[in-house]
């Protein structure tokens, strides 16, 4: 082999290895969510691994669902839902029951009142659209299967909503 067919095969080598990566991905992570920018590199870690991945958002009267699933590998994906919940009602009351159900849910000091569990979370604040008084709810479930490091997944999901709830809140018309 010449010196030339030997640099090209060290190249198409390292251009293999760069694409498979470590983490199993073979899609890129999405830059919006909810037609709302995200941080990539906060989304990465609740991804799992796979070959394609498919993004569907809803728009609803006082919110959005959306979802990033990803195909092959372990599938699974982050569903996020976000809504204007009229005055008086109390998302993390409704929604206990599902808290209790995503995992060992704890108070976290996101927002006005939150919870963080081992496969979601549920955010509230406070949010005046239209000059209502309402609460701004956000909930993310990840539906891929539960790691061993569960601690670990809670974090990167505790970064990832830290960094994506004003965002949305902004996105949302909250003032």
């Amino acid at each position: 082999m010449n010196r030339t067919s030997a640099s090209l095969v060290i190249v198409a080598l390292a251009i293999t290895a760069v694409g498979c990566g470590d983490d199993g991905r073979g899609y890129a992570v999405p830059e919006k969510v909810c037609d709302t920018k995200v941080d990539p590199d906060l989304l990465a870690p609740l991804l799992p691994g796979g070959e394609e991945i498919h993004q569907r958002d809803v728009p609803r009267e006082h919110g959005a669902t959306c979802d990033v699933s990803v195909q092959g590998g372990d599938g699974g994906g982050v569903y996020i839902k976000r809504d204007a919940v009229p005055e008086g009602d109390d998302p993390l009351k409704v929604r206990e029951d599902t808290l209790i159900r995503y995992g060992n849910p704890k108070r976290v000091d996101i927002g006005d009142d939150s919870r963080l569990a081992d496969k979601g979370a549920l955010i509230t604040t406070s949010c005046a659209p239209e000059g209502k008084d309402t609460t701004f709810a956000l909930e993310v479930y990840l539906s891929s299967p539960t790691p061993e490091d569960v601690p670990e997944r809670r974090k990167a999901l505790e970064r990832f909503l830290r960094s994506y709830l004003p965002t949305a809140v902004r996105a949302h018309g909250c003032r």
